[in-house]
């Protein structure tokens, strides 16, 4: 059972699940085919070079998989870390602003990082997530549902 699922309080249900794009695996990918052909000309090198690059790949593989970002009805929440954990949750009411930062390469290939930035809490970046507008959506989304429509009417009319 994954770290949201436990953290979910009573009537409390995840609507999206984000993930960490398959972008973070290139270099480690690259490093591993240029192993690969310096094999042809230097076995021993080439060897050093494949074993780096797949020990990159294991590496990233299990960072990738103790990251966890999803949107609930009431949250937001991030954790990243296996045995030292950091944890944010933020309440949808506390949210200011999510920012999104991509590239050009990531607006091609659908990556990108995000910033939720809330009352009381520091901003925290969180990189290389796959398809973050869907994200930064579906937290409005989830905004717009839990405030209501007459507390959205009354904010449009205070300002």
């Amino acid at each position: 059972m994954s770290y949201v699922a436990r953290s979910l309080g009573p009537g409390e249900k995840i609507l999206y699940v984000a993930s960490i794009s398959w972008v973070s695996y290139s270099w480690a990918v690259v490093v591993a085919i240029i192993g690969v052909v310096v094999m042809f000309f230097w076995l021993h090198a080439g060897l050093i070079i494949l074993a780096l690059g797949l020990i990159w790949f294991i590496v990233v593989r299990v960072h990738n998989s103790t990251i966890e970002l999803a949107v609930t009805n009431h949250k937001v929440v991030a954790k990243r870390g296996f045995i030292a954990r950091e944890t944010i949750e933020q309440r949808l009411e506390k949210i200011d602003a999510i920012d999104v930062d991509q590239t050009v390469l990531g607006r091609i290939l659908d990556y990108g990082n995000i910033t939720v930035h809330g009352t009381g809490v520091d901003s925290t970046p969180i990189r290389m997530i796959a398809d973050p507008l869907t994200f930064r959506r579906q937290v409005e989304q989830a905004i717009e549902a839990k405030i209501g429509p007459a507390q959205q009417q009354a904010a449009k009319e205070g300002n």
